[in-house]
Formats: structure tokens, C-alpha cells, sequence
């Protein structure tokens, strides 16, 4: 399926091009826009958009990634690129074949934008690195086999630019200790042993967005072994439905369970259903958290079914637009980081009606995207993708609605120790 949105951070770096290089660089592609790291064959005229094709793993009317490609689109239509969406329905061939279609086109994507679904990273870094077509990793990275292969970006893969990755594994640590915590609340929520019971719910079992969230889970249970126990994880593929009928098996299982946790907001819906199945509360009887802070999520908060969810990471389109305008207008890639890492917000009823203020769109076009640009300030020595909205009117503060990205540095992973 295609649908095309309508709309308007390392290990280490390379070297630079020399001066010399890039001036010749410059001169053979006189009339034509920068495609590529180097010119390349297409040529594309000079008042032409960038074009810019981000892949996505998932369907069309996933919220997530509903979210973020209209944020793109906003940071996009500020920065003048012309985004295109295509969905590959779960399908990794699908996914493949839409990253070798884009490379094939008489006049090549000035950027594939594309995740590592289902571990198909390195694959689709090598098809466009062979067309010679710039590709920003995203959402998804190369799982350690890949990393080795592969090296870091521009290293072995010139055209593979950049990656920004959210920090998965602290998201998955930090929804589990804030469930727990909800959990303990009632001692009717203890199993007999005295402990928080925990059903788990992970996403496709090869997806590195699930393996690092699931490996956040289950660092936090064996922080607080005295407090909590892991009874199953299972695999619900990301799916609202396949959720709620492996929800309703792991209750029948596990009557003990007092808390599900899943890998993101869709399979969190399908518990919440799951729950009142069995003509339970959720909210009450079971506690429910997921991963993405999407609208659907954060109005479960609001009326109490969902307990917690963690987010904002939709925000990286907005960014990967950013750092796109720069290179595609000429800064060096020494300046450019190679890697970078997002943190993750924790949205629970404390701060729900804050967050939700960042999921408006028409706030979004408040937002003056070139402030982040290194070309357009030039002063700037490094990426800061954190902004406050300015009041509508004086009765509302200032809100704050992105969490700091870093650039230069991993995600770090947790000690296992109780926070």
C-alpha cells in the first residue's frame, strides 16, 4: 500500500571532503541539485524540492506513525522538502521491494529516509548505497551482527548519512517501574507470594524496537526481583487484535497478574479490551502501560484505563527534516553527527494534560523549524531539538513539548539496580 502525505545523536566521524573536492564536486553539478554525497548521475533542477521518501514498516493508519509524518510534513513545508510516506503492511519484502523501486526511478529520491523493520536494515542500506542514493536510518537500528558488517555510517556505506534512534531500552525500563509502582499502590494488587505480577506483551519478535524495550523489562524486573515477577512475555506483533486475545489467554493463565505491560500503544488498547473481557477495570484491577504516547494513548490516561505510556519520539521526523535541509544545502558532513539519540517521556496522569498539548497539530505550525538549523544559525556548534511553545493567550504558560535529542552519543543502558 502507498500513501503519499500531502503537505506543504556517536562512535565516530569520517574524515571531510577536502575544500578541493568539494569545489570540483560543486562545478560538475552546476545547474543540478546535490542528490547524493557526491554527484551523481540524476540531475534535478535547481528550483525542484528535494525529494525525500521515508519508508515505514507498518500500515498506513498506525497512530504512531500517523503522528509522525504530520510533524514532518509541518518541519517540512518550513524547510522546503517534498516528503512522500509509502507503508509496507508488515511486509518485509514489501518493504524491499519499495526501497529498490525508489533507488530504480529515472530520477532518484534526493533521500530514503528508512527504518531496520524486521532486521532488514543493512539490507536496505546496501541497495541504496549501490545506487548511490543518501539514506537516513531511523526509529529502528542494526542489531550488533549488523553493526559489524556494516561499521558506522559513511564508513563503509558512504551513502548511509546519519541514524536517530529513540532510546527503546529506557523506555521499556522506565514504563515498567512506573507499572509497579502503580501496582504496589493496592495491596490487593499483590499475588500471594506478596509480589507484583507482570504479563508481558512484546511486538515482532525481530524487531530491534521490541528487543530493546523487552530488554528494558526485563532489566527493571530483575532490579526489583524482591517486588515483581516477570510470569510470560509473548509476542502480539504490534497488533491491537492479536493483543487482546493473547491478553485474555495470559489472564486466564496468570489470575495473579496485576500489571500489563506492552511494547506499545495498540497492543495496550487490545490489554485494556482484554480486561474487561473479564469484566474487570482496567485502571483498577489490572494495570495497563504501552509505548508511543499517541492520542488514542493519552486519552486512555485521561479517563483512567491506561496507567502510563512513554513518548514523543514521533518528534524525530521533525528533526530528520532538520538535519536533511542542512546537508542538502551544502553544510560539511564533518558537522553532521552520525548518530542520535533520543530520550523518551514518561506520561502518566501527573503530566498527561501537558503532553497533550504537543499532539496538536495546529500548534505545530508555531513552531519556527530554521531555529535548529545549523546553516540558518550559524552560531549553533551543535543540534538542539528542544523547543517551548509561546502562550496562546495569558492564561496559559509556557509548555515545554520535546525532550532534549543528543547527538555524538549511544543509548545507554541501565544498571541493574533498583532506581
Amino acid at each position: 500500500m502507498i500513501l503519499q502525505w500531502i503537505g506543504p545523536v556517536v562512535a565516530h566521524r569520517l574524515p571531510k571532503y577536502s575544500s578541493g573536492a568539494f569545489l570540483t564536486a560543486l562545478l560538475g553539478c552546476l545547474f543540478a541539485y546535490p542528490v547524493s554525497l557526491a554527484c551523481g548521475d540524476e540531475r534535478i533542477d535547481a528550483d525542484v524540492k528535494p525529494r525525500v521518501v521515508v519508508l515505514i514498516g507498518s500500515d498506513e493508519d498506525d497512530p504512531f506513525w500517523i503522528q509522525f509524518a504530520e510533524f514532518m510534513n509541518v518541519a517540512a513545508g518550513q524547510l522546503g522538502l517534498d516528503v512522500h510516506f509509502h507503508f509496507a503492511d508488515g511486509s518485509l519484502e514489501t518493504m524491499s521491494s519499495l526501497v529498490r523501486a525508489e533507488c530504480e526511478r529515472n530520477v532518484k529520491p534526493s533521500c530514503l529516509v528508512v527504518q531496520s523493520f524486521k532486521r532488514g536494515g543493512l539490507r536496505f542500506l546496501r541497495i541504496a548505497n549501490s545506487y548511490k542514493v543518501p539514506v537516513f536510518l531511523i526509529n529502528s537500528g542494526l542489531v550488533a551482527e549488523q553493526k559489524e558488517k556494516a561499521g558506522e555510517p559513511r564508513q563503509h556505506l558512504k551513502y548511509w548519512i546519519s541514524q536517530m534512534l529513540p532510546d527503546d531500552y529506557g523506555a521499556g525500563f522506565d514504563l515498567t517501574n512506573s507499572l509497579i509502582d502503580e501496582a504496589k499502590k493496592d495491596p490487593n494488587r499483590l499475588g500471594p507470594d506478596g509480589r507484583v505480577h507482570v504479563i508481558a506483551l512484546g511486538g515482532t519478535v525481530s524487531h530491534g524496537a521490541s528487543l530493546h524495550r523487552t530488554a528494558g523489562l526485563m532489566d527493571a524486573i530483575a532490579a526489583r526481583s524482591d517486588e515483581a515477577v516477570l510470569d510470560q512475555l509473548v509476542a502480539a506483533d504490534w497488533k491491537e487484535g492479536f493483543a487482546r486475545s493473547r491478553c485474555r489467554f495470559l489472564q486466564r493463565r496468570y489470575p495473579d497478574a496485576s500489571v500489563v505491560w506492552t511494547a506499545n500503544d495498540q497492543m495496550a488498547m487490545g490489554a485494556i479490551e482484554a480486561v474487561r473481557d473479564r469484566g474487570l477495570v482496567p485502571g483498577n484491577n489490572l494495570i495497563v502501560g504501552g509505548v508511543d504516547a499517541t492520542r488514542q494513548a493519552i486519552k486512555a490516561i485521561q479517563d483512567g484505563s491506561l496507567s502510563a505510556t512513554v513518548g514523543g519520539h514521533f518528534q524525530e521526523g521533525g528533526w530528520v527534516a532538520v538535519v536533511l535541509h542542512d546537508y542538502f544545502n551544502g553544510l560539511e558532513l564533518s558537522r553532521i553527527p552520525t548518530h542520535f539519540t533520543s530520550p523518551m517521556r514518561l506520561i502518566t496522569s501527573d503530566n498527561v494534560d501537558d503532553y497533550q498539548k504537543s499532539l496538536r497539530a495546529e500548534q505545530w505550525q508555531r513552531i519556527d523549524f530554521k531555529q535548529f538549523s545549523k546553516l540558518d544559525q550559524p552560531d549553533s556548534q551543535a543540534y538542539h531539538f528542544q523547543y517551548n511553545l509561546p502562550p496562546e493567550d495569558s492564561q496559559i504558560g509556557d509548555t515545554q513539548t520535546s525532550t532534549q535529542i543528543g547527538e555524538d552519543r549511544p543509548s545507554v543502558e541501565r544498571s541493574s539496580s533498583n532506581e
